[in-house]
Parts: structure tokens; sequence; C-alpha cells
């Protein structure tokens, strides 16, 4: 055995129970500090099927790698490009979703990786869409509040 691993996304297979195409990577990474996942959301896809949710006992950190994908918090909305991040402690409310024309490729991390359950549903993905847009579509027009973005 080898103390590192070595492969391409195509040498992992997905998760078919998930939005988009997902890669849950930590388990045939041996990785046990942290969930590491890659995740491609076509057009109107959440990150999550738990919509607007949060987890009372796990932080996460969202890299976009290519194109752009839209977060919802608590305090409004604002859209993340290429090479953004965003860090949410414990406990912080959110939904990550792709309102727009083009695939948006995304790296989570979550830690502890046993924080992940339980997960809090808020509201559904639609329902959130729908009360701040009035348009329970993921293409629905957005805002960005760029005031948010900090």
């Amino acid at each position: 055995m080898t103390d590192y691993h070595h492969g391409a996304l195509d040498d992992f297979e997905t998760n078919p129970a998930k939005p988009g195409r997902r890669w849950e990577l930590s388990p045939p990474l041996g990785i046990d500090a942290y969930n590491f996942n890659v995740a491609v959301l076509a057009p109107g896809d959440p990150l999550s099927q738990n919509g607007y949710h949060y987890h009372e006992s796990q932080a996460e950190l969202f890299y976009v790698v290519e194109n752009q994908c839209r977060v919802e918090v608590e305090d409004g909305g604002f859209t993340l490009e290429t090479d953004d991040i965003v860090h949410f402690e414990t406990g912080v409310t959110h939904l990550l979703h792709n309102p727009f024309d083009d695939p948006c490729k995304v790296v989570a991390v979550g830690s502890p990786p046993e924080g992940r359950y339980p997960v809090h549903q808020v509201a559904s993905a639609a329902e959130l869409l729908d009360r701040r847009y009035g348009d329970p579509s993921p293409s629905a027009e957005r805002i960005d509040d760029a005031e948010h973005t900090t």
C-alpha cells in the first residue's frame, strides 16, 4: 500500500442519488478527516437535495472551479464565480444552486465528516426561490447582493 492516491475524476464513480454529477471522494481515497466532494451542477441544479439547509455539527467550504453558481443565505444571496470561495460555520443555513446557462463545477469540503448528519432542511430550493424571487424556477432572474460577498 502507498501513502498517496492518484487519479482523475473519471476514475471514480458518481453518486446518482445526489443532484448534478457528484463525486464523493473521501471514502475511495481513504480520507477520514473531512468529506471531500466534487460536483458539476447543470443549469437548474441545487448542490444538495436538502435545499436550503444547515448542519448543526459540520462546517463547509465551497470553491468554484469553473463558471458560476448562486448562494442563498439568511440575509440574501450572491453569486460565486470561478475561483471564489465561501465558508459556512456550523449552523449557517445555506443553499448553493446553478441558475445560470452553463454547468458549474464546485469543490465541497465538510468537517468533521461525521457532522454531515443530521442535516436540517429549512425549505426546499423551490420554496426558497419562490419566496425570494417570486418564481420557484432555479432559472428565475436573480439579484446579486454584492455587499454579501465578504
